[in-house]
Order: C-alpha cells, then structure tokens, then sequence
C-alpha cells in the first residue's frame, strides 16, 4: 500500500505526539506538576513539584479515601516526613472521584497527616505517573529530579524497607 504524506498531516501527527506527555519512569526526570490542594487538607493553595525540588527528595502517594492500604500506607509517610522535617518534602494526590474527592482533605486530616493533600479530578498526573491507577501507588523522586523508585501497594510488612529506602534516598546525593 502506498500512502502519500502531506506536509500538513505531519506537523498534525507531530502536534499530537508533542502533546501527548511522556510516562514518567524509573531513571527519567520527573514530569512538572501543579495540582489543587484538596479542601479541608493540611494545606491550601496549589502545590507544583519544581518548588518542593529544591535539593531536597519528593514522594508522590497515590491514594483514594476508599483505599484501606493507602490508609494505612499514609501514616508511614507522615512519620518520614516529620523524621526528615524540611529535608523530604512528601505530597498525596487523591485518585477519588467526583462524588468521593470532597472526603479527601478531611479523611487525611484524620489519619495525621501535615503534608500537602491535592486532588486530580482531571488525571492530568495520575495518567503520566499512575497510568494503571494503582493504589497505593508511591513514586520516589530524588533531589537531582529524576525518578528513583515505583511501588504498586502497600501492606504494614513494607514499612522497614520504606524506612530504610527513604534513608537512602536521602543521603544520595
């Protein structure tokens, strides 16, 4: 079969590639983000990873308020991020829906936790990072940018090997 290329349908076919954004991955630089903080949270405003990648390593949670894992999953993290004060910065982005993302910040609140809670109503992030949308789902970001580690669930057996990662994630420099 011969089929004939315009110049036109190429820079179609070349704007639609370019808008698609590239998966993030292990060993690849962590793709920019700005997200809502969700009401009732820890934090209000929006959070966007260039500003909390100031030398300093980043966790990405993915979670959902109907997720028992992630539940458990988020307090482990607080802890770190309390352990690590300014030096790990740690953000979760809520996967709920429509009619659950309201329940967010509040369900967060109530486990403990002080680091920024965001929502992604649109799956502008959960599609780049999250493709499967797993949860729990945690990204590990170093303080170079680039994407360090991806773990798919979460149970109470894991939290020495998430201790022990998160201490070397923190002396990598």
């Amino acid at each position: 079969m011969n089929r004939r290329f315009t110049a036109s349908s190429l820079l179609l076919a070349a704007a639609l590639t370019a808008a698609q954004p590239s998966l993030a991955m292990v060993g690849t630089e962590a793709p920019e983000f700005t997200l809502p903080c969700a009401a009732g949270g820890p934090t209000r405003g929006r959070f966007r990873l260039a500003d909390s990648l100031h030398n300093k390593p980043v966790v990405v949670l993915f979670w959902a308020t109907w997720c028992q894992p992630c539940m458990q999953e988020l307090p482990v993290y607080q802890a770190l991020y309390q352990r690590y004060g300014g030096r790990l910065q740690v953000v979760a982005v809520s996967m709920d829906g429509p009619d659950s993302v309201a329940e967010a910040g509040a369900a967060a609140r109530r486990v403990g936790i002080t680091f920024p809670v965001v929502t992604d109503l649109e799956t502008q992030v959960i599609s780049v990072y999250n493709p499967r949308r797993a949860a729990p789902f945690s990204v590990w970001i170093g303080r170079d940018g680039v994407i360090t580690r991806e773990h798919e669930g979460f149970s109470m057996s894991e939290q020495p090997a998430i201790e022990s990662g998160i201490a070397e994630l923190m002396n990598r420099h």
